[in-house]
């Protein structure tokens, strides 16, 4: 599967155009601010628009959903059940991004995995060899947990299971902070948040991320 990084808007957002070559079935993960910059690669590069895969339910990661939902009617749009109350407006195609779930793209996969912490219903998408971690894990970053719905004890479980993720794959975070993208194996070794959580010491993490 490839993809694409877009930033976007106001606070460094990103915006990705994932898609699978031999079907050239795509899907948005968290289309905002400027949805017209997407629209146009995927007519550029010929690619279907099957879906929308939304992190969290935050307005900077979502403000765009509505421009790619009123264009396609029935649209498939993923987001954990926790964060749908947030939405102003509900799609037509809204769906449940559970934990574990295998979404079909093509003839590709794309796997959900809950890490709360950030929201109670923040998810990161897996491919092979990358995950797109919202704003659950940024570059040398953890995600705020000082905002309504947000905890400290629930983003340390969420980083213990992104610790365990294979050292090689890509990371492609929701912002551009520290950098725009990086590896795991990176991470694990100098994320401070990512470090701890893989050492397992909880209490130094909650301390840190206050």
């Amino acid at each position: 599967m490839k993809s694409m990084q877009f930033k976007v808007g106001p606070m460094d957002n990103f915006s990705y155009v994932v898609w699978d070559e031999s079907s050239a079935e795509a899907a948005l993960i968290d289309p905002a601010w400027e949805p017209g910059k997407l629209e146009a690669f995927l007519k550029k590069e010929r690619l279907a628009l099957k879906m929308v895969l939304l992190t969290h339910a935050h307005p900077d990661h979502v403000n765009g959903v509505n421009y790619f939902a009123g264009k396609n009617s029935g649209l498939p749009v993923y987001l954990n059940a926790e964060d749908q109350f947030m939405l102003e407006e509900r799609p037509a195609g809204l769906r449940d991004a559970a934990e574990g779930d295998k979404i079909r793209l093509g003839a590709g996969v794309i796997t959900v995995m809950r890490t709360a912490g950030h929201t109670q219903g923040s998810v990161c998408y897996l491919v092979p060899g990358a995950v797109f971690s919202g704003d659950t894990l940024f570059v040398g970053e953890c995600g705020r947990v000082d905002l309504p719905g947000s905890s400290p004890e629930a983003l340390y479980n969420s980083f213990v299971r992104l610790a365990g993720l294979p050292s090689a794959n890509a990371l492609y975070p929701g912002h551009s902070y520290n950098g725009d993208t990086s590896t795991m194996g990176v991470q694990k070794e100098y994320n401070l948040y990512l470090k701890l959580a893989l050492q397992g010491r909880r209490e130094d993490f909650l301390k840190a991320v206050k």
